[in-house]
């Protein structure tokens, strides 16, 4: 009886330890799936998607997607997609059962479009202290909707002044300084080539909008506030009507000018003074054996009219429909903030960030100009502003009345946006 009894208790015990056995391999087995989770190691492999329509930035984003892999093991897929209706593919896209892009590259005009959509996700991935040192209020501007940062500030484009070293020997403060020096130019063996003292594209409005930028309110600071617009004050017609008499003194044929040949007259030693784009650096310089330019903010047209050039910021978006929304915060830092140094490098794309360093001194004007400029608002009732003005312009330039051409854009756009009140 005794050795039943003892018998049966042994096996009893061998049955517990098995038990308790099976119990430990277990909790072991959950501690190590949740150690590996919460060090990112999961299972299934996270995998990105960004969304961008300008093929300039191949280089530098294949070259930051292997960074971020290399670095993370995240695979980033890139698809330079079309331009036209880029939103509504987006929205399209994100709500369809094949899913849209975790990140997109936007410029800062179609911000408050992908807001409005419920495609944004507020950027807090930077310290205030990050914020305050590395980025301009202007990007900061820029990337803000509705009170709230909603995308990460990437890279921007501005209008600025370039002057020939070989002829002039510093930047004006004025286009009443040009006209001057034109007053008083005497030809000379060493301008022998020059054939304009001062040349831009009149029929690009990106080109021209300096001249009324500062008298002009597109929706505040951020752009978006339709209860702050102002298109038509007195100084905006009086800029207007000192742009319509330069065509007396340079003639520029509107028809016939494009930027790309103001460009290469320009680097042909044919042009004094120009206004060029941001890309117009890269250019010269992939031409030019020395930095026989010079690079200034706009001038203002005289001691009273002041001037701002335009700018555009491209920012990129954290698409709210994304499964990985954490994983794509992470990347659009690296890809903005981390990797900074190496955007104009690898795309001639001004980066927005602070403290990037350039082998021309000089492009660290581009961002006191940029910091000096009226970014293009994000009101999409104002979206058609920009074709008004180029029309208004290149009305004004040929000799229409002013006040005429002022008057007419802003009834047409204070009425619209009086219809969306």
């Amino acid at each position: 009886m005794r050795h039943t009894i003892y018998r049966r208790a042994i096996a009893i015990l061998v049955v517990l330890l098995v038990f308790a056995q099976m119990g430990q391999v277990a909790f072991s087995y959950h501690q190590k799936q949740k150690e590996a989770a919460e060090a990112g190691q999961d299972m299934e492999q996270k995998a990105l998607t960004l969304w961008y329509t300008d093929e300039k930035l191949n280089s530098y984003l294949v070259q930051t997607a292997a960074d971020y892999k290399k670095q993370t093991g995240v695979d980033v897929t890139l698809q330079l997609v079309t331009a036209v209706d880029y939103i509504e593919h987006i929205n399209t896209a994100s709500i369809s059962d094949l899913g849209g892009p975790d990140l997109f590259v936007v410029s800062s005009e179609l911000l408050e479009k992908a807001r409005l959509a419920g495609l944004t996700v507020e950027n807090d991935s930077f310290t205030e202290q990050e914020f305050s040192k590395d980025f301009p209020a202007k990007a900061l501007d820029a990337a803000t909707c509705g009170g709230k940062l909603m995308a990460y500030p990437f890279y921007f484009e501005t209008c600025f002044l370039l002057y020939n070293k070989n002829y002039a020997d510093s930047a004006p403060s004025t286009i009443d300084e040009i006209l001057d020096y034109a007053d008083n130019y005497e030809a000379t063996d060493a301008t022998e080539k020059v054939e304009n003292i001062f040349k831009w594209n009149v029929a690009d409005i990106f080109s021209n909008f300096f001249f009324i930028s500062n008298y002009v309110n597109l929706g505040g600071e951020t752009g978006d506030d339709p209860t702050q617009v102002s298109l038509d004050a007195q100084e905006v017609k009086d800029c207007l009507a000192y742009y319509q008499s330069l065509n007396a003194f340079f003639a520029i044929d509107a028809d016939e000018v494009t930027t790309d040949n103001v460009l290469q007259e320009f680097i042909d030693g044919k042009t004094v003074y120009t206004i060029a784009k941001t890309d117009a650096i890269a250019q010269i310089d992939a031409v030019a054996d020395s930095y026989f330019y010079g690079i200034a903010e706009v001038p203002n047209l005289t001691d009273e009219l002041s001037t701002k050039g335009l700018s555009v910021t491209n920012s990129v978006v954290v698409n709210a429909y994304s499964k990985e929304r954490d994983t794509a915060k992470e990347f659009a830092r690296f890809l903005t903030y981390d990797k900074a140094d190496e955007l104009y490098a690898m795309s001639n794309k001004m980066p927005v960030r602070l403290g990037v360093s350039y082998e021309n001194p000089e492009m660290s004007v581009l961002l006191d100009q940029y910091e000096n400029s009226v970014e293009v608002p994000k009101l999409t009732d104002l979206s058609n502003y920009w074709i008004e003005m180029e029309i208004a312009f290149a009305n004004i330039w040929k000799g229409n009345d002013v006040n005429t051409e002022v008057d007419s854009v802003t009834r047409k756009i204070m009425s619209q946006l009086q219809a969306t009140e």
